[in-house]
């Protein structure tokens, strides 16, 4: 897809530095503060529902990804206001938003890569039962470079906001299949119509879907673009607050 203004970089909190190298398989950058531009989810949006599967084992790898030490959702502030418009453009179908993955630190790509690498094969059959490890490569479902890590993407489905429920979208997060696709044939048209009112939501709101996978959104006019590796943690403090 198409990568707008890209200036590649790694972020540590505050700091900005171009190409600035770090260590991908030890721990992410630390730090007590967010970036500047970017907020906690639930402080703009907050009826939408977060459960970050890179957090534990529901996941492909089947273990908690590295970068990931929190349960809140952080995103860039302009994509959180999407997310904002997206659950009220929701909620006047009687929907609710519920995130999966939103930013992920670069540490974290590079953690995929690495499993990669190895022998481990556990969830193989739960989320990529169709291709090998390295066709999840091939078959673009994950690169080594991501707009989660930009802070403009997010991983999501639809529930009804009675129910609580998920809507059927014929498939889980992270299945990384053909049948993924928003307008696979693969499932039955009732299933691609749930696929299709999360699409017409999300791109109402700003957003765009990366067509392999229907739950993958991100910011359709980003601007200028970096990518962080500050760890996720839940008691960050806004961009510029002193820290005590």
């Amino acid at each position: 897809m198409k990568k707008i203004a890209l200036l590649l970089a790694v972020v540590g909190g505050a700091l900005l530095s171009q190409c600035a190298p770090y260590d991908p398989y030890t721990a992410p950058m630390k730090s007590e503060s967010l970036p500047v531009g970017f907020c906690y989810l639930d402080t703009v949006a907050p009826t939408v529902r977060v459960d970050l599967k890179y957090r534990g084992e529901d996941n492909f790898v089947g273990r908690p990804i590295a970068g990931y030490a929190g349960t809140r959702a952080i995103l860039r502030e302009d994509t959180a206001l999407a997310m904002k418009k997206a659950a009220e453009l929701a909620a006047g179908q009687g929907l609710g938003l519920l995130v999966w993955d939103a930013y992920r630190p670069a540490c974290a790509m590079d953690d995929f890569r690495k499993w990669s690498r190895t022998d481990d094969e556990s969830m193989k059959s739960r989320f990529y039962p169709n291709i090998t490890k390295q066709g999840i490569y091939d078959g673009k479902y994950i690169g080594d470079i991501s707009e989660h890590s930009w802070g403009i993407a997010v991983d999501i489905t639809l529930f009804d906001l009675r129910s609580g429920k998920e809507l059927d979208m014929g498939g889980h997060h992270d299945l990384l299949d053909v049948s993924s696709a928003t307008e696979s044939p693969l499932v039955s048209s009732e299933l691609r119509a749930n696929r299709l009112k999360l699409r017409d939501i999300m791109q109402k709101a700003g957003m765009k879907n990366y067509h392999t996978e229907w739950w993958h959104y991100y910011l359709a006019e980003p601007g200028t673009l970096y990518s962080y590796n500050f760890e996720i943690r839940d008691d960050l403090k806004p961009a510029g607050m002193p820290v005590l």
